[in-house]
């Protein structure tokens, strides 16, 4: 029998106040290269050796910080791919809510092709549950149809922010009509 560690209550706060810190920097300057351990802890308001105890380097952080926002969306969409009468569009709005309130940090990490690549796979995966769940075959591809609907997204997110989930959610709909 395993047991599991119980976590820390500082060793939590202070992860997720240095993944603020970077998220807060890279909001303001899109910049990975200008990222360093030293202001990232001094925009938390922790030392470098606690940026150290927590994560190897500025790469670990920012790929934690990337995993953190694929477990919170799958986790908002699970329920809703579950719901058997619910419509296409509703599911699609609270999909593009997501994207809307973490439109910042998102527009950022769009800009690096390992992310586009990992959220690609993620769309495509959420689609094939969805296109099991619905008895009208389609011979739209998979890959065809996430990919555009993940370039809407990054249009919508750098340059488009001022239409609504509601707007977008429709125009995908009609497009693959």
């Amino acid at each position: 029998m395993t047991t599991q560690k119980k976590q820390d209550p500082r060793a939590i706060r202070s992860k997720r106040v240095f993944k603020e810190a970077v998220v807060d920097i890279l909001i303001e300057n899109p910049d990975i290269s200008k990222l360093t351990v030293q202001k990232i802890a001094q925009r938390a308001e922790l030392n470098r050796a606690t940026f150290y105890l927590h994560f190897l380097d500025i790469n670990d952080l920012l790929k934690q910080v990337v995993y953190d926002i694929f477990d919170d969306l799958l986790s908002k969409m699970s329920p809703t791919l579950q719901i058997d009468n619910l419509n296409n569009q509703e599911q699609l709005i609270t999909f593009l809510d997501y994207f809307y309130k973490h439109r910042k940090i998102l527009a950022v990490l769009f800009e690096h092709p390992g992310f586009n690549k990992k959220m690609h796979m993620t769309l495509k995966d959420l689609i094939v549950i969805q296109r099991k769940s619905e008895s009208a075959d389609t011979t739209l591809s998979m890959d065809i149809l996430a990919s555009s609907i993940l370039g809407i997204i990054m249009w919508w997110l750098r340059n488009g922010v001022h239409f609504s989930s509601e707007y977008i959610a429709g125009q995908i709909i009609e497009l693959y009509r």
